[in-house]
């Protein structure tokens, strides 16, 4: 992997502080760790770059690319998640220290190059007040809960991720990360 998938790793690592008890390498995708108590949680992270969009509608979004090991171009792949550990998708933006975390759940099969949004407002709140929230309609009418923090929260985004996980029920309300 990638000098920026060890920086998406280390950026993690220091963002959820002591409560790391192990982690698998950091030059590997996906990212394993497995977090101490009071909520000892073993996860599997696909952590990508968060970029800006570009074109009159990107223009109002950020998005990650998504592509997992072996997965050749032009081909679909899928998320991992076996072995009893908690899968998650998570874009990280340095220049404003935002974390994005998306419901791997909600995406059982992708294209590699293919991609997931959010709204560039939500990650502006998230970088000017800690953390927000929004609900995204996807094809085949699932609602997804995204969350985005800065690294001081991303302990209690990922609860609320955690919490939130397989979609919303029409309804159902979100539980703030704080």
């Amino acid at each position: 992997m990638t000098a920026r998938t060890r920086g998406l790793h280390q950026a993690l690592l220091l963002a959820l502080g002591g409560r790391v008890a192990r982690h698998s390498d950091l030059a590997r995708k996906p990212f394993l760790v497995d977090l101490t108590s009071p909520e000892a949680l073993r996860l599997r992270i696909y952590a990508y770059s968060l970029v800006g969009g570009a074109g009159e509608r990107a223009r109002r979004e950020y998005k990650v690319v998504l592509r997992v090991p072996g997965q050749a171009v032009g081909s679909y792949g899928s998320f991992d998640q076996t072995d009893g550990r908690f899968t998650t998708v998570i874009g990280y933006d340095a220049s404003l220290d935002v974390f994005v975390l998306w419901d791997a759940s909600l995406h059982p099969r992708f294209k590699n190059g293919g991609n997931l949004q959010v709204r560039d407002d939500v990650v502006r709140i998230a970088a000017a007040a800690g953390h927000a929230q929004t609900i995204r309609l996807l094809t085949g009418g699932a609602r997804e809960a995204v969350f985005a923090c800065q690294s001081s929260s991303l302990s209690a985004t990922l609860r609320a991720r955690i919490a939130t996980t397989g979609g919303l029920m029409e309804g159902e309300c979100l539980t703030s990360p704080t």
